[in-house]
């Protein structure tokens, strides 16, 4: 149990690595296909890079979930992503074509998003018998993306290229935040060890990982290809950050309250209704053509985008072993982030220049909202297999 536990004190170093981490994510996320489309990539060139990387994310997840939870320390893995990270976001000012660009997307990306479930791990296994809840640690990501991607937008001035070593720093920070994290042990000295198959075996954590996954899908493409079509109605790079501006901002009050928002309402009520509103979210983006509106409307993205994360990642921490709780942070983030881009990629790209993104976010609209009218039906007399 680290010291932030026992002395009851805020724990800062883990505050502070979410809000260093979660600027780079801000940049890294929001500009690097405006930067690959700068450089002359189409949108299904784009598309079919993050497709093609996405595919050795998906095997690098796995590892490095595996890999922390049989630590000795949990820490050191991250440590090593976080130099990793910066070498290979430096590596973007070597080349700039195809598929050295593609290998680079795919090598940054299987060492820089791991990192946020076994961030979420170390937090949530720090924070046992603490009275500090994880929204408000998680809240130093929200205010980190929610900063960066305004001023950002100013600084870079449609020039994108400068993402990459902005970035590489970042992650330094968060390399140095990261030693002063008391030690959370793996369990690689255990004698009995858990299978994965445990984690596959909670029928109502895989419904949970799917509803996820079918939210994940909008919020992918949404990612990925939107702010493309945002300047293309009219928006430009500082637009582009007011607008993710408005999507982190939102995530504040609801991580300052989610817990009690949970034990009022109760998982499955609190669920149902950030699948309602994501629905409106992605059906108001297919109709209006106004930034300003849009902006407006990417507010919705508060509630819905923390209530889910915060019930999936309380929900794996208190149902799983502890042994398979890495593993299983890596396997939700795989299949809401990883897997949907892996669909939303090449497939996004092309759907994007054939139909537009206003077409893309209504069939987004539809998706979430079938998935919580079954999670409705599904859910019912099921509070308590819900409750953690």
């Amino acid at each position: 149990m680290g010291r932030e536990s026992k002395d009851g004190s805020f724990p800062t170093g883990l505050f502070c690595v979410y809000l260093v981490y979660f600027s780079g994510q801000a940049i890294y996320n929001t500009y690097l296909n405006l930067y690959l489309a700068q450089i002359g990539f189409t949108a299904t060139q784009i598309g079919s890079i993050i497709s093609i990387s996405t595919v050795a994310l998906l095997a690098a997840q796995t590892l490095w979930g595996i890999l922390s939870d049989r630590a000795r320390v949990k820490n050191r893995v991250v440590c090593f992503l976080y130099l990793a990270s910066i070498l290979s976001a430096l590596g973007f000012y070597l080349t700039r074509s195809y598929w050295p660009v593609v290998l680079l997307v795919a090598v940054f990306g299987a060492c820089f998003v791991p990192i946020v479930p076994l961030n979420d791990n170390i937090t949530l296994e720090s924070l046992v018998n603490s009275k500090w809840d994880y929204g408000w640690i998680r809240m130093g990501g929200t205010i980190g993306y929610a900063v960066t991607v305004v001023l950002i937008g100013y600084f870079l001035r449609d020039e994108y290229s400068a993402i990459f070593w902005i970035v590489a720093a970042a992650m330094g920070l968060c390399l140095l935040f990261s030693l002063t994290i008391p030690p959370v042990k793996g369990f690689r000295n255990e004698k009995k060890k858990s299978s994965v198959r445990e984690i596959l075996s909670n029928r109502t954590l895989v419904v949970l990982i799917a509803f996820n996954l079918i939210y994940g899908l909008g919020n992918s493409f949404f990612y990925s290809f939107y702010s493309l079509h945002f300047i293309q109605i009219g928006g430009n790079s500082r637009l582009v950050g007011w607008m993710m501006f408005a999507c982190s901002a939102a995530e504040a009050p609801c991580l300052m309250f989610m817990h009690r928002l949970v034990k009022k309402m109760g998982v499955a009520r609190l669920l149902i209704l950030a699948g309602v509103l994501t629905c409106v979210r992605w059906s108001l983006l297919y109709y209006l053509t106004d930034p300003v509106l849009i902006i407006v409307t990417n507010l919705l993205h508060g509630f819905s985008y923390t209530g889910i994360t915060y019930c999936l990642l309380n929900y794996i921490n208190r149902r799983v072993p502890p042994d398979l709780r890495a593993s299983g942070q890596v396997l939700n983030a795989t299949m809401s982030t990883v897997f949907s881009k892996l669909i939303f990629g090449y497939i996004g790209g092309a759907a994007f220049e054939l139909w537009g993104a206003g077409s893309m976010m209504a069939c987004s609209a539809i998706t979430i909202g079938a998935a919580t009218l079954f999670f409705a039906v599904w859910s019912r007399g099921k509070q308590k297999s819900l409750s953690f």
